[in-house]
């Protein structure tokens, strides 16, 4: 089972023994990130820098008012300080060291609509709670049938950030709805904390 777990970085991104990975959640108000250009991202960058920190990526929903931002740094006091230098809102810091991939994923079913089309494909991040001990024994059997089932419904589970207790998840997914995420979770035996659509990228250049 610990082959489910990766807390090395993705290929082509070196991470520093110091350095610590953190999901912070974040609440701006309506049109906060419209002035969020190439030069105001060197300005956050720079900030970061001098405390130790490194803004990786950021989930956003469709209205730019909620964000899911992957960060690295020495401590988690250390990027709230960052985001205080920067004037960023911070609602939760969840530090996440491990990696949780799917292994072989099966394409959907991409079941046509009533005029022939393809159904649209949306984003997802799904938090998830789960009870210590509950992701142990998740091999590759395991995820095998967690992605057929998914994939009946035309989800496709992505990536998943974990804490280092295995508790908590923050799972990237692409699917039709949010209800056919929360069906797939239901089928899969999983919880479904909260589910929200994170259709815009936002990187630091």
């Amino acid at each position: 089972a610990a082959t489910a777990f990766a807390g090395s970085p993705a290929p082509g991104r070196e991470r520093l023994d110091s350095q610590h990975r953190f999901v912070i959640e974040r609440t701006f108000p309506p049109g906060a990130l419209d002035g969020l250009d190439e030069k105001t991202k060197q300005a956050v960058n720079s900030r970061n820098g001098a405390l130790g920190v490194r803004w990786l990526h950021s989930y956003a929903n469709a209205d730019k008012t909620k964000t899911y931002c992957v960060y690295e740094g020495p401590s988690e006091a250390a990027v709230r300080q960052a985001a205080a230098a920067n004037e960023l809102p911070v609602d939760r810091v969840t530090e996440v060291p491990l990696d949780l991939d799917p292994g072989p994923v099966s394409s959907p079913a991409k079941n046509a609509t009533a005029n022939g089309s393809a159904p649209a494909r949306h984003r997802f991040l799904v938090e998830r709670s789960f009870p210590p001990g509950a992701l142990a024994g998740l091999d590759a059997a395991g995820k095998a049938r967690v992605n057929a089932t998914n994939a009946a419904l035309d989800v496709r589970w992505v990536q998943s950030f974990v804490t280092a207790d295995q508790t908590r998840t923050y799972c990237i997914y692409e699917a039709p709805s949010e209800a056919a995420v929360r069906e797939a979770a239901k089928r899969n035996g999983i919880s479904a904390d909260r589910v929200t659509e994170v259709p815009v990228d936002l990187a630091p250049q």
